[in-house]
C-alpha cells in the first residue's frame, strides 16, 4: 500500500511539473507572439510617420508650419538640396496628390529648424 502510494505522489508529481513547464511555455510563446506584433506594429507606425513627412528625418513644409505656426518657402530648401545633393522625398497629399518632404539637413541649415527637437513630442508615441 505505501509503494502504490509512493507511485501515486510521483505520478500526481510528475503530472504537475509537466503542468508546469507546459504553462510556462506558452506564456513564452504568447509573450513572444505579442513582441513581435509590437515591434511590427512600431516600424509600421514610423513608416507611415516617414511617408507623411512629420519625421526626423524628412518634413513637409505643411508639417513644420502647423508645428511651428510659422510660413516657410520651398525654393531655399530645394536650392539647399541642389547645392548639396540631396534629394527630397515624395509623399502622399491629400490636397495636391504629391508634396516634397525636405531632409532635416536642409531644414536646419535654411530655416534653423531642428527636426528632432520639433517633432520629440510626437516621435515619443511612435
Amino acid at each position: 500500500m505505501l509503494i502504490s502510494y509512493t507511485e501515486q505522489v510521483e505520478k500526481i508529481s510528475s503530472e504537475r511539473d509537466e503542468a508546469i513547464r507546459t504553462k510556462s511555455q506558452i506564456s513564452r510563446t504568447r509573450e513572444a507572439s505579442a513582441m513581435g506584433k509590437f515591434s511590427v506594429a512600431t516600424r509600421k507606425n514610423r513608416e507611415l510617420t516617414e511617408r507623411l513627412g512629420e519625421s526626423v528625418k524628412y518634413a513637409t513644409i505643411t508639417a513644420v508650419k502647423n508645428a511651428t505656426g510659422k510660413e516657410y518657402k520651398f525654393a531655399p530648401l530645394r536650392r539647399w538640396c541642389r547645392e548639396n545633393k540631396v534629394k527630397a522625398k515624395e509623399v502622399p497629399d491629400i490636397r495636391y496628390g504629391q508634396v516634397k518632404s525636405w531632409p532635416a539637413e536642409s531644414w536646419l541649415q535654411v530655416y534653423g529648424i531642428n527636426l528632432k527637437s520639433l517633432f520629440a513630442n510626437s516621435q515619443s508615441i511612435h
